[in-house]
C-alpha cells in the first residue's frame, strides 16, 4: 500500500512539464522568424547603402564633371583676355594673354600656312584678329 500512498502524493508542479512536441515547435519557429529578419534587415541596409553609395559617390563627380565641361566649351567658343603670373613671381610679373575660338584659330594657322609670309598684324576691336599679308618679296636664291 505504500506504492499506492506514494502516486496519490503527488504534487501538481510535477505535473506541468512543458510537452516536448511544442517546445520543438515553438524553438524551430522562433529560429526561422529570426533568420528571416535578420536577413531582411541586411538585404534593406546593403540596398540603401548602395542606393546612397550611387547618388554620392558615384552621380555626384558626373555631374560636377558635366557643369566644368559646359564652363570649359563656353570659355572656348568666346574671346577673353587672361593673365598668367609666372612661378615664384609678383602680379607686376603677370603675362597678358588673348584666348580665341578654336575655329578662329584653325583659320588663322589654315591662312598661315597657305601664304608664305603671311601673319597676324594686330588686334582690333572685340578681341577679333585679322591676318594681313605682307608683300612678297622674291629673292633670287642659286641653284
Amino acid at each position: 500500500m505504500s506504492s499506492h500512498q506514494s502516486e496519490d502524493n503527488l504534487e501538481p508542479e510535477q505535473l506541468d512539464d512543458p510537452e516536448a512536441g511544442w517546445t520543438w515547435f515553438l524553438s524551430l519557429a522562433s529560429i526561422v522568424l529570426l533568420v528571416i529578419t535578420v536577413v531582411a534587415v541586411t538585404v534593406l541596409f546593403y540596398f540603401f547603402r548602395d542606393l546612397e553609395v550611387e547618388k554620392k559617390v558615384i552621380d555626384r563627380p558626373a555631374r560636377q564633371l558635366s557643369e566644368l565641361r559646359t564652363a570649359q566649351e563656353g570659355q572656348l567658343e568666346g574671346y577673353a583676355k587672361y593673365q598668367v603670373i609666372p612661378i615664384g613671381g609678383t602680379e607686376e610679373d603677370a603675362e597678358d594673354f588673348i584666348r580665341i575660338p578654336i575655329e578662329r584659330a584653325m583659320e588663322i594657322v589654315n591662312a598661315e600656312a597657305r601664304g608664305p609670309r603671311s601673319s597676324v598684324s594686330q588686334e582690333l576691336g572685340e578681341g577679333s584678329l585679322v591676318l594681313s599679308e605682307e608683300p612678297s618679296r622674291k629673292e633670287d636664291v642659286p641653284q
